[in-house]
């Protein structure tokens, strides 16, 4: 048994050397490293490249995290590796800067172990400082690699090149080939264990097929113009192979656990969060009122669910462009149970990295003046914007510790403080901007504006999981907000309804050949003004409704953002005996499987609460510990566990004779556990927390099928007991 153990870990070590071995098993590397080069017009930056705005949606929903190398920037060092699964390139030309040294470097990676995913063009087979070429047999070190060989005969002809093979399902997921098959290059696969999913012909040269999109066992290749369809008049993309099969494919992830954002305790995730923006502004309806009471009294005080809102400190203050009244107003909201309070900036930059801004306040910021300020302007979208001429360190601190700190001082209620600060303009904060929002102990939240609907009928639309600068997380909202389904506010003003489209569409998707997979949480975002208008108050109040038609679970968008960071920080170790250790979770507290039929063994794991399934996927419930070992068997649990829950629920305590937990609920909810005695009689006692005042006691009977459903009061956070009787 020793020399079998032994010889596991060493065929770990072999199969993926950067791979950390330790008591508790061989560490699971999950980070892939995106190369991506700035000079090229679809990839400038490390937050707008082909990768992040196409494939690291799937990434994430995979369990992967993504990091960005700019290849301008020189080859990435050894010391930056260690943590590295595979690493991923889409690149949309043929010339790189050292060009051969890269080919070197990638070809090396993946001879220890690392995936290799090649999307597009491979992008070095010309030196873009030398102009070049880079030898053949240099540049196919990295395809052969993938058991292919790179031949040439590049043609743009479409009356020479051909359809020879084709999977359908994995080549033609959001786009038909029909008619648009407009350029070749032959790649040959010599590999027979390689999987060729596309094969072209040329028709007027000899031994002229080519695999255009291959799945190999160390990674995966798709050509140019197959990987993904571009208009390049709208920008609109649809993908043409299934980023799902390509990706889980090409890294290897099958029977692999995945962090999953999405769900909690079984249920999809439900946030909302209002931005500050329009506070003050009239209704439509009633002049004499304003958005922040009508916000209040005609969706916060009527709808059961937690809902983050955010204030501009300065259009609050009335030292800026605030008075008594609206402070007053602003406190009434705040002082609601569902409401959690949010920051949304001083003065709502709209660049972070221009200083511009919307409001002028003596002395930090001024309306635009100088031909040097209309250069800067000339630069940005923002037509009205102010300039901020304070330093950058002092702006910051204006910006976020500034408008937190006024919010938690004049504001709120005792016992409540900023949960969340919500990035304003073009939510593209600097590294140290994400930093000081992290030093004060809070979440950070927006950009990405996902959508998915029959205007954009794309995961394509869908956005990665989060931004990261300097190494720091800026989680991104899970939907879009009004002011991109009103054109800018231009209209039609009850269009944030068709946000309900991608609800639809990012759980069991109609637009697109794809089998139901849940990849977004449900996201109510939106602001201040969304309810100004008749039309636009109809629309949230019609989204509201129809979240609370869904199996969802609610929580604050604070809570969301600590999902997100505890995606990123875990850990998961593959143990000897055949299960993982997972570790640093923290609020991430679901494991996913996908098409899976196994069951968790609940006697041999620990950490483990329960488990439940959807759409072929067995969802895993972690609990608080931070520290859970898990173990599948082909056979149900046999032991009492937490099926699903429509509320946060904790320090749950299960066994077959009692079940008692605490939890916190927005309105009448469910929760059900298994393996109870089949028809047994419980009774069950609920007390208010922190009162301990007993609120209801009776007899529930679980099912033949030995369930207990346990049905919360409105309203609160309560302790549960149920004791079997008998």
């Amino acid at each position: 048994m020793r020399i079998d153990l032994i010889g596991k870990l060493v065929v770990a070590l072999v199969c993926c050397p950067m791979a950390g071995v330790s008591a508790q098993g061989v560490a699971e590397p999950r980070t892939v490293l995106a190369i991506f080069d700035s000079s090229d017009s679809y990839s400038p930056s490390v937050d707008n490249n082909l990768i992040h705005n196409n494939a690291e949606m799937v990434l994430n929903y995979l369990g992967l995290k993504v990091r960005y190398h700019d290849i301008r920037q020189g080859l990435p060092v050894e010391q930056e590796m260690g943590d590295v699964y595979g690493v991923i390139t889409w690149f949309m030309d043929d010339a790189l800067p050292q060009a051969d040294k890269y080919c070197l470097w990638l070809s090396q990676e993946a001879k220890k172990g690392r995936k290799l995913v090649i999307l597009g063009n491979f992008g070095a087979y010309r030196d873009s400082l030398t102009g070049e070429l880079v030898p053949p047999d240099v540049f196919n070190g990295i395809f052969r690699q993938l058991g292919l060989e790179y031949a040439g005969d590049w043609s743009d002809n479409p009356f020479v090149i051909e359809v020879a093979k084709k999977d359908s399902r994995m080549v033609e997921f959001e786009r038909t080939l029909e008619g648009e098959i407009a350029s070749y290059e032959r790649v040959v696969s010599f590999d027979q264990r390689n999987k060729v999913y596309l094969e072209l012909n040329r028709t007027d040269i000899p031994a002229g097929r080519s695999a255009a999109v291959v799945i190999a066992p160390v990674g995966g290749y798709a050509m140019g113009g197959y990987e993904i369809f571009i208009d390049y008049l709208s920008d609109k993309r649809k993908w043409r192979i299934d980023p799902f099969l390509f990706f889980a494919g090409a890294f290897a992830l099958e029977g692999k656990p995945r962090f999953d954002t999405t769900t909690l305790f079984g249920k999809r995730i439900f946030y909302s969060h209002v931005d500050g923006d329009g506070l003050r502004n009239p209704l439509e309806s009633d002049r004499s009122r304003n958005c922040a009471q009508a916000l209040k009294d005609e969706v916060l005080k009527k709808v059961d669910l937690p809902v983050t809102v955010s204030v501009i400190s300065a259009e609050v203050d009335p030292r800026y462009y605030g008075s008594e009244e609206i402070v007053n107003q602003a406190r009434e909201i705040f002082a609601l149970g569902n409401v959690e309070a949010g920051a949304h900036g001083f003065t709502h930059l709209l660049d972070w990295q221009r200083q511009l801004t919307v409001f002028a306040i003596r002395g930090y910021s001024r309306p635009i003046a100088t031909l040097g300020d209309l250069d800067i302007l000339s630069e940005s979208p923002y037509s009205s914007a102010m300039i901020i001429s304070a330093s950058r360190e002092e702006m910051l601190k204006k910006e976020i510790n500034g408008a937190v700190d006024y919010i938690n001082r004049v504001l709120l209620p005792r016992g409540k403080k900023v949960a969340v600060y919500q990035w304003t303009g073009d939510c593209r904060p600097p590294a140290e901007a994400i930093q000081m929002v992290d030093d004060l102990g809070i979440g950070n939240i927006n950009g990405g504006d996902p959508r998915f609907d029959p205007l954009n009928p794309s995961y394509t639309g869908v956005s990665a999981l989060a931004r990261q600068a300097g190494g720091f997380v800026q989680p991104y909202t899970s939907n879009a907000n009004e002011n991109i389904y009103t054109n800018g506010w231009k209209g039609p003003f009850y269009g944030f309804e068709f946000v309900i489209d991608t609800f639809r569409q990012t759980e069991d998707p109609t637009l697109v050949k794809s089998p139901p997979r849940r990849t977004s949480p449900i996201n109510v975002y939106y602001h201040f003004y969304g309810v100004e208008k008749i039309k636009s108050l109809e629309a949230v109040r019609k989204v509201y409704d129809f979240a609370l038609t869904q199996e969802i679970i609610p929580v604050f968008a604070s809570e969301y953002c600590a999902i997100v960071k505890g995606f990123y920080k875990g850990k998961i170790f593959t143990l000897p005996a055949g299960g993982w250790r997972i570790r640093d979770y923290g609020a991430c507290r679901t494991v996913r499987f996908d098409d899976c039929r196994l069951h968790p063994d609940l006697a041999k794991s620990r950490g483990v609460i329960g488990y439940s399934n959807y759409a072929g996927s067995l969802y895993v419930h972690l609990d608080e510990s931070n520290d859970a070992e898990l173990y599948l068997s082909s056979h149900p649990a046999g032991r009492v566990y937490l099926r699903d829950s429509e509320f946060v629920l904790s320090a749950l305590k299960m066994g077959s004779e009692e079940i008692s937990f605490t939890g916190r609920v927005f309105r009448k909810s469910k929760c059900h556990f298994a393996n109870l005695r089949p028809e047994g009689n419980y009774e069950v006692e609920i007390k208010k927390k922190p009162s301990g005042k007993t609120v209801s006691t009776g007899v529930i009977q679980a099912d033949r099928s030995g369930i207990l459903e346990i049905v919360t009061p409105k309203k609160g956070e309560y302790y549960f007991q149920a004791k079997r009787q008998g």
